[in-house]
């Protein structure tokens, strides 16, 4: 069964919620090709113009990203739920952004920020210790839309020879 369910998947905006029923924790990625990907939409691996780690900025994006704009967790008594974005894999390097306890909700969108730090890169969350939940918003931009081309039948072509 799987423990990543996408609520919403607009070309704008993303609702994700992932959970798990394992008392020993689990990790669950998020790929934003993948799974975030719609089926009239193009993913568009990019870069940043900065290293958002190293110089403390924020990055201007290309290419497909997903900015986190809100967070509604919930963990068994003493448990945790870390999010966390993949910098790169093999060995896996990691950006740690939130570590919540007990259950709650950050709507960063109506308080008017959001958490855009390596936006391009997929995500992951960590039920250190047991069950959990958690649903993230997420506002998506840099995807292309899917463009279908048209195919003619020889009699629809306009170009073959005898139309």
């Amino acid at each position: 069964m799987s423990k990543l369910h996408i609520l919403k998947n607009s070309e704008n905006e993303a609702v994700v919620k992932v959970y798990t029923d394992n008392s020993s924790g689990e990790v669950i990625d998020i790929s934003l090709e993948n799974d975030l990907t719609t089926s009239k939409q193009v993913y568009v691996a990019g870069t940043s113009d900065i290293d958002e780690l190293a110089t403390g900025g924020f990055a201007t994006y290309t290419g497909s990203h997903a900015i986190i704009t809100g967070v509604w967790w919930g963990a068994k008594d003493g448990k945790r739920v870390d999010i966390e974005r993949i910098l790169s894999t093999g060995p896996d390097v990691l950006h740690n952004h939130f570590y919540f306890i007990g259950a709650g909700y950050h709507d960063y969108k109506s308080a008017g920020f959001a958490d855009r730090i390596y936006a391009n890169k997929d995500l992951r969350v960590t039920f250190a210790g047991g069950e959990g939940f958690c649903i993230l918003r997420l506002t998506k931009a840099g995807w292309l839309p899917k463009v279908e081309t048209a195919t003619y039948s020889i009699y629809d072509d306009p170009t073959a020879v005898g139309s």
